[in-house]
């Protein structure tokens, strides 16, 4: 099986490739160069969305266990199957969304807390220059 380079390597070189190569030779036509920089900015976010996203993923599975005690479907949340890690991330995510909403949770510092910090981890990816600040 080969482990290298490993996808996210990959995408960061079509990243490089586009803006180093590709672009500095569409000067005269600046709709395509505009295309080709945004398609190097969404290689690289795809590339770092791939190296952080199991860490991404077990801080906010932690953050949701601990505000929904007992929600968790344990095995599918930590199995090995992607798609059932993300489908039991996405039923908590609807949990807590669920209980806010009836007010069975109410929007305290503690959710708050874990809200922000998942949406900074997400920002750091998508968007690593917007400053979401230390504020809520």
């Amino acid at each position: 099986m080969q482990t290298r380079p490993d996808a996210s390597t990959l995408l960061e070189a079509v990243a490089t490739f586009l803006l180093e190569e590709v672009s500095t030779k569409l000067k005269d036509d600046k709709a395509l160069a505009f295309r080709v920089m945004i398609a190097a900015n969404l290689a690289g976010i795809v590339a770092a969305e791939l190296k952080t996203q199991d860490d991404r993923f077990s801080h906010e599975a932690r953050g949701l266990k601990a505000l929904l005690p007992g929600a968790a479907d344990e095995q599918r949340l930590w199995g090995s199957k992607t798609s059932e890690r993300v489908e039991a991330l996405t039923a908590l995510e609807r949990e807590l969304s669920a209980r806010l909403r009836s007010g069975r949770m109410k929007l305290d510092d503690k959710v708050l807390e874990h809200l922000m910090q998942t949406a900074k981890e997400t920002l750091a990816v998508t968007n690593p220059r917007f400053e979401l600040g230390d504020e809520p």
